[in-house]
């Protein structure tokens, strides 16, 4: 069981660091009109909270708050008010909760389909969906909240992020997310669970040969 809680929080650390630079990538190239699309990023973060049970469904959001916090943090004369943990982290908690469930229902509903891609991938595909509008929704929500502002910039930056970045996620979590999960239910199996069996059948066969 610790080794299992090991190969996770390396697998865990693995995925921060690729969402960081994946972040630090379209922030690098979007940074100048003031905010950023997580194109490669979100559908990542979505995945990461969908291939496993619901007991990881909020680790993929949290993990993409924390890319963006520390992003905003590095990049302070840019982005500082958006390093607000209540901004940057706490509305992309939910990401996963909500995308999760949706694949889960979907996937329950789909399970008896013949075809692998409506019993997979079109439930991953419409969590995505669900994931990015929960992203755009309380993300600009908490900004709305926070900054106090309701008219000049602010409505600006609205008027950009939903008219351009949100179709961008949104088109890029459907197309991606169903990757990404194939991906990681099969990274998962053979980097964790495939190990954790091979470790437990050793300690089976070496306490029958005690046994004996």
């Amino acid at each position: 069981m610790k080794k299992d809680k090991a190969h996770f929080v390396a697998f865990m650390g693995v995925m921060f660091a690729l969402i960081f630079v994946l972040f630090l990538l379209e922030g690098a190239v979007l940074s100048g009109l003031g905010m950023t699309a997580c194109i490669l990023s979100l559908p990542v973060a979505i995945a990461l909270s969908i291939y496993d049970d619901w007991k990881k469904s909020f680790v993929g959001g949290t993990l993409l708050g924390l890319a963006s916090c520390i992003f905003c943090l590095i990049f302070a004369s840019l982005f500082i008010f958006y390093a607000n943990p209540l901004i940057s982290v706490l509305p992309r908690c939910f990401i996963g909760i909500t995308a999760y469930w949706t694949y889960f229902g979907l996937s329950k509903l789909f399970k008896k389909a013949k075809s692998v891609f409506v019993r997979e991938s079109i439930p991953a595909a419409i969590a995505g969906v669900v994931g990015s509008l929960t992203n755009t929704v309380l993300y600009l929500f908490a900004i709305n909240i926070w900054s106090g502002d309701f008219m000049g910039s602010f409505t600006a930056i609205m008027s950009v992020a939903v008219s351009i970045y949100f179709p961008i996620e949104l088109v890029a979590c459907l197309v991606l997310v169903p990757v990404y999960v194939a991906v990681l239910k099969k990274v998962n199996h053979t980097l964790i669970h495939k190990p954790q069996k091979l470790i437990e059948n050793a300690e089976s066969v070496s306490e029958n040969d005690n046994l004996s």
